[in-house]
């Protein structure tokens, strides 16, 4: 048994317009829930909330091999300025895609996206295209992925995924953004690849067997993988931090309690003004960094500590 549901809108909103989809399914044994919610919303000041309970439920949106802000076929797509999506999935197995555009020729934006995930194996993908948006994740079950595909300037992206073996992909094209992960698991193979244009990005860990892969374009980014201060460290083992850095002005700070870790730092091959920090405590750890032109504003502290 399938379950439909479907908002279509279009021209301009002179009043907020409220939308609340909810979906709800109580499984059997040995049934599996399918719900879908196909979404064409075009105006501003627009109020979306949907709800869907129970396992295999779909919000239907852009293809894996869409860019950002581009609609694809079965899509559900919200174009406008100013306005607010909320998206909430109970159950396993659910999955949401949407694409969010501007709807001004400047691409303005505007929008508050949160998505909210509480079971095991959800996955979602949300591009958007626009200026000043905001997009907030949390997925509290193992085994979830998320990407997000942003262009624009002034975006904030939020993710908090606290299950095991989650895969976390996040991409900010587009000056003065940020990104902010946070993985509270103790356990598990947490994955995060996380790239900006002149951004910042956090990554906050507690838990074995990360990996975490950070590149960033333009000039004066900064990457904090766990923080540099002291109570403010990755804790675990078998973690493995890449970052490069292109451009000048860049900051690296990296801090890492636990044993058999990697950090690999790059920054602005050719470039100067450059500065890593780097403060590793435990054995078997390996660091490499490597800067462009040196200048005597270039500070570099990359000494691993035994833990004692």
């Amino acid at each position: 048994m399938m379950n439909t549901s479907s908002l279509k809108g279009a021209g301009k909103l002179s009043r907020k317009l409220l939308t609340i989809l909810v979906v709800a399914a109580m499984p059997t044994l040995g049934y599996a829930v399918d719900n879908s919610i196909y979404i064409d919303q075009a105006g501003s000041n627009a109020v979306i909330n949907i709800t869907q309970d129970g396992a295999g439920n779909t919000v239907k949106g852009l293809n894996n091999s869409g860019q950002p802000g581009q609609r694809g076929i079965d899509a559900a797509t919200i174009t406008g300025d100013n306005n607010q999506i909320a998206v909430t999935q109970v159950g396993s197995g659910n999955t949401l895609s949407l694409g969010i555009a501007g709807g001004t020729m400047s691409g303005y934006g505007n929008t508050q996206v949160t998505y909210s995930a509480t079971a095991t194996g959800s996955s979602a993908l949300i591009n958007v295209n626009g200026l000043s948006n905001n997009v907030g994740v949390t997925q509290t079950g193992d085994g979830s992925t998320v990407e997000t595909r942003v262009i624009g300037g002034r975006n904030t992206v939020s993710i908090n995924a606290a299950g095991t073996g989650d895969s976390v992909k996040a991409g900010i094209q587009g000056g003065d953004s940020t990104i902010n992960v946070n993985l509270p698991n103790t356990g598990g193979s947490n994955i995060v690849t996380a790239t900006t244009d002149s951004g910042s990005i956090g990554i906050n860990a507690d838990g074995t067997g990360n990996t975490f892969n950070v590149q960033q374009t333009g000039f004066g980014n900064t990457a904090k993988i766990a923080g540099y201060a002291t109570g403010d460290q990755l804790s675990g083992n078998d973690n493995n931090v890449n970052i490069r850095q292109d451009g000048s002005g860049n900051l690296a700070s990296v801090g890492i309690t636990g044993s058999t870790n990697y950090v690999a730092i790059n920054q602005g091959s050719g470039s100067d003004g450059q500065e890593a920090k780097v403060k590793v405590n435990g054995s078997g750890n390996s660091i490499n960094i490597s800067q462009g032109t040196a200048t005597s504003g270039t500070s570099l502290l990359a000494l691993p500590v035994r833990a004692q």
